[in-house]
């Protein structure tokens, strides 16, 4: 009876189709900008940073690559190292090693204007486990294999972090697959069990011989609002959206006030991983 109702209603509103306008929406192009996606960690490098600009927001092609630009990277005990250009607009380092403890400060030189951005790698937690359970459905949860998080929360209340999931190889990168915290209600504590993921993996649920790879990453205060940020914006659709703002940066042109902004981030973090078998 339910799938006849719902044909029913489905059938009673084909003729309503008809009626409907298309309604052009045209929305100001402006100006492209500078965005720079980039990291260093305290992992082996090279390290890479992409330079893009941005583009109209129907504009389905691919983001026009920045070439030709000059990249310069200095850390705090004085090393600099000009970055190479190893495909278009991708650039990479060379000798310099990230470290926790020091400050990194990216200059780019890109289409007559400069720009400087500043980050650091924090200190960072060891993973003790990472594990999967399976649970059963309640009224909350659907049945399937959890990944859980155990390990010592560093003492002192200002560490923030980042978790990424890997299922079969494959990270989990759904706006919704975004974890991000900080230490504020759980300074100093044993971390017992936190549910990394619900049963959905990558093209599927977790499953018994499925390979899953954790990374825990430190981050800075500034990184951890950017993500949040840039999450906000990304869910920010449906009738009672609020209108769209700009998503905070780190990179910034040396020259106050010119109009020649960018947007994105260069991000200094550790990197932590710990993987399983799902048996």
């Amino acid at each position: 009876m339910n799938r006849i109702a719902t044909f029913f209603c489905a059938a009673c509103l084909l003729p309503l189709a008809g009626c409907l306008d298309v309604v052009p929406v045209d929305i100001p192009e402006g100006k492209p900008l500078l965005a720079v996606e980039g990291e260093i960690t305290d992992q082996p490098g090279p390290y890479y940073v992409t330079l893009t600009k941005t583009a109209p927001y129907f504009d389905e092609a691919e983001l026009p690559r920045v070439r030709g630009a000059v990249l310069t990277l200095e850390d705090s005990e004085g090393q600099r190292e000009v970055l190479r250009e190893v495909s278009p607009g991708r650039y990479a380092t060379s000798t310099v090693r990230g470290k926790i403890g020091n400050q990194y400060v990216l200059t780019i030189r890109a289409e007559g204007e400069e720009y400087r951005a500043e980050t650091e790698i924090r200190r960072t937690p060891e993973i003790d486990s990472v594990r999967a359970e399976f649970r059963a459905k309640t009224s909350t949860r659907n049945e399937g294999y959890y990944i859980l998080y155990y390990g010592e929360e560093t003492r002192g209340v200002g560490d923030y972090y980042q978790f990424k999931v890997f299922h079969n190889g494959r990270r989990l990168n759904q706006p919704g697959d975004l974890i991000v915290t900080n230490d504020e209600m759980v300074d100093g504590n044993y971390i017992n069990g936190v549910e990394l993921t619900n049963e959905e993996g990558v093209g599927g649920v977790f499953k018994k011989g499925d390979k899953v790879r954790v990374e825990a990453l430190s981050i800075t205060r500034d990184y951890f609002y950017f993500l949040n940020e840039m999450v906000t914006q990304i869910n920010n659709v449906g009738l009672f959206s609020t209108p769209p703002a700009n998503v905070r940066t780190n990179v910034r042109n040396v020259v106050a006030g010119s109009e020649k902004v960018a947007v994105g981030y260069f991000a200094g973090h550790t990197v932590r991983t710990d993987s399983l078998v799902i048996e």
